[in-house]
């Protein structure tokens, strides 16, 4: 994307972001206060292991419960890595892993949360990184439905911790 494109999308986030955008970048700080503690060197990998370590069985079950519409709307095409380009084949490949580790009813609860856990990265990256567009409604669905798996995960979480 050229420089004046860079400019008018910058120009849409400053003034036209959705509420839930400032709302997702809430909860992940918030969640990032949590996971940011975890040892392991790349920060999905922190994510996914901070979920494994504190969720209980049942509370991820109930949390996966709550979550399945969510997710099943964000994995419908899961989202890549918007900085690599769109006809590289790693572009999708960190959550197409998460998503068929979701989809694996053979896994533990644990572990398809964290699997959830890790798409979501995704989508914190492509949006913290200014590769979201609010004019564009895949965009949109993306982060309100992240938001959605936040604010269920985060309370849940942090009970978990308390």
């Amino acid at each position: 994307m050229n420089a004046a494109l860079r400019a008018q999308l910058a120009y849409r986030i400053r003034v036209a972001s959705p509420a839930d955008w400032a709302e997702f970048s809430q909860l992940w700080i918030a969640f990032n206060a949590i996971y940011g503690g975890e040892p392991d060197a790349r920060e999905r990998s922190r994510v996914m292991s901070c979920v494994r370590r504190n969720f209980s069985e049942s509370i991820a079950l109930r949390v996966l419960r709550s979550i399945r519409g969510s997710v099943d709307r964000i994995l419908e095409v899961p989202p890549g890595n918007m900085q690599l380009d769109r006809d590289d084949p790693s572009f999708r490949a960190s959550t197409q892993r998460c998503a068929a580790l979701y989809r694996n009813r053979r896994e533990t609860s644990k572990n398809r949360l964290a699997a959830v856990g890790g798409v979501i990265y995704q989508v914190r990256c492509n949006l913290i990184h200014g590769d979201k567009d609010p004019d564009d409604a895949r965009d949109r669905m993306l982060v309100s439905e992240s938001v959605a798996v936040l604010r269920s995960l985060m309370p849940a979480l942090e009970g978990q911790l308390a």
